[in-house]
């Protein structure tokens, strides 16, 4: 990975906006889904595990409280899917109003929706159903009768990581990683708590949504300067970009206006040859030379 230019570079300008990105950045990811998505199927297919980890999560029902309970409700509301875009479109414009960062605004958004369009993408693919008791009971009803991988625990990732991948210093980003480590822990233990998923749904969307980061920082990467030098976005430090277009129709009239500022050495020489040519070439003039020499006589 490459670290973000604005953050290294000791230009007092600025640098051009940039985020961190894979150096292949549509392999890995790809190959990160697919093998997930893999493994997934197979759990389907594989009525043990499943069975296994259905005995688990009756264990933990016999075992519930009111402050877990409280904590797992709070958990399941708060990264719902509603919820979830409440929460983007909240950053965002925070980032963009409050801190007059406008470009980290609109790669926030591109990071989170693309890690969590990613764990909704293989969920899809997999369908496996929900965890089914045979005693006991979920806690809280669940919306949705796919479960692998978790879209609450690929949310939490997905805001986490682009919120630090826009930090604007490396200590912020430090942090976040921490707390937003701890945080999301916390949501796939509630998860796994409240019976609305087994514990390798909460694990599988750990992957799922970096990967869908990492591609969403390659999209972002096109598309933020885009964006900023067509609607002429500015934001301390960086310094704008031209788009990957406008640079490729730049280079033709650069080209020609060096070459009419500067005349070739041919045609300098072309046009000087007549002129030697002339002098070389000129008559005698016998009666001048006479009289110059009369004059010297004298």
């Amino acid at each position: 990975m490459t670290n973000p230019a604005q953050y290294t570079s000791p230009s007092p300008g600025g640098s051009p906006w940039q985020l961190p990105q894979l150096r292949h950045r549509v392999a890995v990811p790809l190959v990160t889904v697919l093998l997930t998505a893999t493994i997934g199927r197979l759990l389907v297919l594989s009525p043990q595990v499943t069975d296994g980890e259905t005995a688990l999560l009756e264990g933990l029902s016999q075992h519930r409280n009111v402050l877990l309970d409280t904590l797992a409700t709070a958990v399941t509301f708060a990264l719902s899917n509603g919820a979830v875009v409440l929460i983007v479109a909240a950053v965002i414009g925070w980032l963009a109003v409050v801190r007059r960062r406008p470009l980290d605004a609109t790669g926030f958004g591109i990071l989170a929706l693309a890690g969590w369009g990613a764990v909704g993408l293989v969920k899809v693919l997999v369908e496996r159903p929900r965890p089914t008791f045979l005693t006991g009971d979920p806690l809280s009803p669940v919306t949705g009768s796919l479960s692998f991988p978790s879209s609450h625990t690929g949310a939490a990732v997905a805001i986490v990581l682009a919120l630090s991948l826009v930090a604007s210093s490396r200590r912020a980003r430090r942090n976040l990683l921490l707390w937003g480590g701890l945080t999301t822990a916390l949501v796939a233990a509630a998860r796994v708590y409240s019976g609305a998923h087994y514990p390798l749904d909460v694990l599988a969307a750990l992957p799922v949504a970096a990967a869908g980061v990492m591609v969403g920082a390659s999209v972002a990467n096109t598309v933020v300067p885009a964006l900023a030098f067509g609607f002429s976005w500015q934001q301390a430090g960086v310094t704008p970009r031209l788009p990957a277009t406008a640079r490729t129709a730049a280079r033709p009239a650069v080209a020609t206006a060096r070459a009419g500022a500067e005349p070739q050495r041919g045609t300098r020489y072309t046009e000087q040859q007549p002129v030697v040519t002339a002098a070389r070439t000129a008559p005698y003039d016998a009666s001048a030379h006479t009289g110059h020499r009369s004059d010297r006589a004298a």
